[in-house]
């Protein structure tokens, strides 16, 4: 498959081009010569690795699934403690979704109005995500019980991905500026915090 100077392929261009137009503009404005323009190729060369725009965008949906997969690396592995494995997940989640808000808040809304769709994050998150986050919580917290473990996984996820879904309701709501990277960071401490319980 054809590279350019930076070592992308072709298909991998027009699936990075789809995730800018994606992050710039909305899934509501991607279409095939947008994509192409940005990607520097042909509309045939889109239609040609991929057929449609809808197969497309569920690449990019599988690309952006990938990246918070890795984030979940972290919690595997058996060094450094559970504090620090549980904050680097956090800081490379929290990564992801402030950079693809849009196919976030898309992932929620197909979970929450589309059962029947298979969401291949969502599996993840059902299949092993959950008891990853859960687990690691327990070693931090031994003498909580499973039920609260599980609690606590979800005030995590849900705290993190509360201010994606607000967007920037959330300034004009609050005055805070989330997306900035000092808030950012203050906001995961606080969020670390309460889920870990003060850091002896």
């Amino acid at each position: 498959m054809k590279r350019n100077s930076h070592g992308l392929t072709t298909k991998d261009r027009i699936i990075k081009a789809t995730l800018d137009i994606i992050s710039q503009e909305g899934f509501q404005n991607v279409t095939i010569r947008k994509i192409a323009a940005m990607a520097g190729v042909n509309v045939a060369a889109v239609n040609y690795h991929f057929g449609s725009k809808d197969a497309v965008i569920n690449e990019a949906l599988n690309m952006v699934t990938l990246l918070l997969e890795e984030a979940f690396r972290c919690l595997r592995a058996d060094e450094p403690g559970p504090e620090e494995r549980l904050e680097c997940f956090v800081r490379q989640y929290s990564k992801v979704i402030l950079e693809y808000p849009d196919i976030i808040r898309n992932f929620i809304s197909q979970s929450l109005h589309k059962n029947s769709v298979k969401i291949e994050y969502q599996e993840y998150l059902k299949n092993e995500g959950l008891v990853l986050i859960s687990t690691t919580i327990a070693q931090i917290r031994p003498s909580e019980s499973r039920t609260v473990h599980y609690m606590r996984t979800l005030q995590l996820l849900s705290a993190l991905s509360f201010p994606i879904l607000m967007g920037e309701r959330i300034r004009e709501i609050t005055g805070l500026e989330l997306d900035t990277p000092e808030l950012s960071s203050r906001y995961i401490e606080l969020l670390l915090q309460n889920i870990m319980g003060s850091r002896e």
